[in-house]
């Protein structure tokens, strides 16, 4: 007996009931506050996932950080509270405990 072939893309005739995607009625902002932020701050916080190409915000280096778990839930807490990122959270109090401007 054959085994069925698997379709990774969808078929012609699904393709052909799809809408056309229409883009003319998009509109696109201006972020004076975001970019009066950066010059003010000098520095961003990256959101979640990696950044589109031309927003890197300069090269970083990656260190591993142990911690009690119970510290890492109370973290974890404080940064759902404020709406951060757990790693958001702690690039902002390394930057306030080196002296370097930084809340978003």
């Amino acid at each position: 007996m054959k085994k069925a072939r698997r379709r990774d893309e969808p078929s012609a005739a699904a393709l052909r009931e799809m809408p056309e995607a229409d883009f003319s009625n998009q509109k696109w902002e201006r972020r004076p506050r975001i970019a009066a932020r950066i010059a003010a701050e000098g520095m961003t916080f990256p959101g979640r996932g990696r950044p589109r190409k031309g927003q890197e915000v300069g090269p970083s280096v990656m260190k591993t950080v142990r911690v009690p778990k119970a510290f890492w839930d109370q973290l974890e807490k404080r940064a759902r509270a404020k709406n951060l990122t757990v790693h958001a959270a702690i690039r902002v109090a390394l930057a306030e405990w080196v002296g370097r401007a930084g809340r978003p």
